[in-house]
C-alpha cells in the first residue's frame, strides 16, 4: 500500500484520538502524554482498577473503540500483542484514518511475532488504514499538542523534523534538539514500518513547506532502492542528516532483534549516503550539532577558519580540531596583522590566529571582529567563549551579549561559538544565558571546538554538493 500525503497529514494533525490500554501500572503515561492535545482524547479500557483513574483524570473511557459516539482520526494501541488484531479490527469497523502500534513483540520478537506481523499487515492494507510501527513511539506534533514523552515541548515548533525507526532514538534526537535552542515541526517514531517506512516520511517532510532540515535515525530499509531515490530527491532540496544504526556486525545482529532491520554494509551504505548528498551522523551529538549549524549558521561553501578567543594551548588545540576535520585555520593577512598590531598588546598573547586576545585585549574583542570579518583569507568567524571563574553580574553579561548582537548585525559572514565546556556550564546563570542569548540571533553555538568543528564541516561539504547540483542545472 503506497501512503498518501493526505495519509499523513492526517495522522499528524488529528481531531479525536483515542488510546487502547493505557493502565494505571505505567501511570497512564499514553494519555498524561496527550494532557496538551488539542482534539478531543477517549479511552479504551475494560479493567476496573484501570477505568477508576482514567475517569479521576477526566477522560472519557469506554469498554469498545466502537463505542466512542463520534468519528475516531487516530487510536494508540498500548495492549498486549495477541489483543492487538482485534483492536485493529474494531478500528477498521469504526473507519479510523490512522492506527499507532505501540504494541510490541511482533517480526522483532521470532516466528509467531512474524505471522501476527504479517496478519495485522494484510488487515491494514486491505482496509487501506495507515499504520505506524508496530513497537514504536509514533507521533510527537507539537502544533496539535500530540506527544508520546514528558519531555517534548510543544511551544518549541520550528523548521527541523525528526524520523526514527528507535523510539528512545526520536525522544533523544527531539528532545536534545529542542533544548538546544532549536525547534521541532514533528518527530515520527515509526518502529517495524510494516506500512508506514522511512521513504514515505522522507518524501513527505522533503515537501514539507515548514521542514527546512530532516534528521533521522535508521536501521536498516527495507527497499534500500526506493530509500535511495527518497533520500537523493529530498537531499536536493533540503539537508537531510542521517544516523544509521547497526554500522558493526554486534549493532546489526542489535538491529535484527530490535525492529526485525537488516543492516546492510557500513561501505554500500556510506557510498549510498555520499551519492544522495545526504549527511553521515555516528552519534546523537553529531545529529544535534549538525542540525544546529544548518538551523542557524549562515549558508557557506568556504573553509576558512578566522578564530578569536582561547589561551596558547587552546589556540594550538583548535587549530588542530579544526584542521583535523578537513577545515583550513589559515594566516591572517597583512593588512589585517598590521591593524591588529596597531592596538594589540602581546603580554600573555598572540594573534595570527587563532587570535589569543588574552585579559588584557578583550576591551578590544569587537574591533577584532570586525577586522576578522573583512579579512579575505577569512570565510566564518569561530568566537571562543570559556568558562569564568567568577559568576559575572548581570550588567557584564547584558554587555557581552550585546556586543556580540552588533557584531553580528555588522558581520557578513557566518559566525559561531565556541564553549570550552566537556561538562555542563559551572557557571550556569552566565554561561547559560550566553549560549541561549547567541543563538536568539543567528549564532550557532557548540560546547567543544571539536565539535564545532566535525559539524562545520559537514555543512559545509551538504552546501558544497548543493552547489554542484545548481551548478550541473545551470550548465
Amino acid at each position: 500500500m503506497a501512503v498518501r500525503k493526505e495519509q499523513l497529514d492526517a495522522a499528524l494533525s488529528p481531531n479525536v484520538v483515542a488510546v487502547v490500554g493505557a493502565r494505571k501500572a505505567d501511570d497512564y503515561s499514553w494519555l498524561r502524554n496527550m494532557s496538551d492535545f488539542k482534539g478531543k482524547l477517549y479511552s479504551v479500557q475494560v479493567a476496573p482498577d484501570d477505568i477508576a483513574g482514567i475517569e479521576e483524570m477526566g477522560i472519557p473511557n469506554y469498554t469498545s473503540l466502537l463505542d466512542i459516539p463520534e468519528a475516531v482520526d487516530y487510536v494508540v494501541v498500548a495492549v498486549p500483542r495477541r489483543f492487538a488484531p482485534n483492536i485493529l479490527k474494531d478500528a477498521i469497523a469504526k473507519g479510523v484514518k490512522t492506527v499507532h502500534m505501540y504494541t510490541s513483540g511482533f517480526a522483532e520478537s521470532g516466528e509467531e511475532g512474524v505471522q501476527l506481523q504479517q496478519e495485522i499487515h494484510k488487515m491494514a492494507e486491505e482496509a487501506g488504514v495507515l499504520i505506524i510501527g508496530p513497537n514504536c513511539m509514533g507521533v510527537f506534533n507539537p502544533t496539535v499538542g500530540m506527544r508520546f514523552g514528558a519531555g517534548q515541548q510543544v511551544e518549541q515548533i520550528g523548521p527541523v523534523a525528526i524520523i526514527s525507526q528507535s523510539g528512545a532514538h526520536a525522544s533523544s534526537m527531539t528532545q536534545g534538539i529542542q533544548s538546544s535552542g532549536m525547534g521541532v515541526q514533528a518527530t515520527i517514531s515509526f518502529g517495524n514500518a510494516i506500512l508506514l517506512d522511512s521513504p514515505d516520511l522522507l518524501e513527505y517532510f522533503a515537501q514539507h513547506p515548514s521542514v527546512s532540515v530532516i534528521c533521522a535515525y535508521i536501521e536498516g530499509p527495507k527497499n534500500g532502492k526506493r530509500f535511495f531515490e527518497a533520500l537523493r530527491e529530498a537531499g536536493k532540496k533540503k539537508p537531510v542528516v542521517l544516523w544509521k544504526g547497526g554500522q558493526t556486525e554486534a549493532g546489526q545482529r542489535t538491529a535484527a532483534s530490535h525492529t526485525a532491520s537488516l543492516a546492510g554494509s557500513t561501505e554500500v551504505w556510506d557510498a549510498m549516503v555520499k551519492q544522495a548528498g545526504a549527511i553521515r551522523a555516528d552519534y546523537l551529538e553529531e545529529v544535534i550539532d549538525v542540525a544546529k549549524a544548518l538551523t542557524f549558521l549562515t549558508p557557506t561553501t568556504g573553509d576558512r577558519m578566522g578564530i578569536i578567543g582561547g589561551s596558547g594551548g587552546q589556540s594550538v588545540s583548535m587549530s588542530d580540531d579544526f584542521s583535523r576535520a578537513g577545515l583550513r585555520v589559515p594566516r591572517l593577512s597583512d593588512p589585517t596583522l598590521e591593524a591588529i598590531g596597531s592596538f594589540f598588546q602581546l603580554i600573555g598573547a598572540s594573534y595570527f590566529n587563532p587570535v589569543d586576545i588574552g585579559g588584557i585585549n578583550r576591551d578590544n574583542l569587537e574591533s577584532i571582529i570586525d577586522l576578522l570579518s573583512n579579512d579575505p583569507n577569512v570565510d566564518i568567524l569561530g568566537l571562543l567563549r570559556g568558562v569564568t571563574a567568577r559568576r559575572r553580574s548581570q550588567e557584564e553579561i547584558n554587555t557581552e551579549i550585546e556586543m556580540y548582537q552588533r557584531a553580528r548585525d555588522r558581520v557578513g559572514k557566518p559566525m559561531l561559538a565556541m564553549f570550552w565546556t566537556p561538562t555542563p556550564y559551572p557557571d550556569s546563570t552566565a554561561m547559560g544565558e550566553l549560549d541561549q542569548a547567541l543563538q536568539g540571533f543567528g549564532i550557532p553555538t557548540f560546547p567543544t571546538p571539536n565539535r564545532a568543528a566535525r559539524a562545520l564541516k559537514k555543512t559545509i561539504d551538504y552546501y558544497r554538493f548543493r552547489q554542484g547540483l545548481e551548478d550541473t542545472s545551470v550548465s
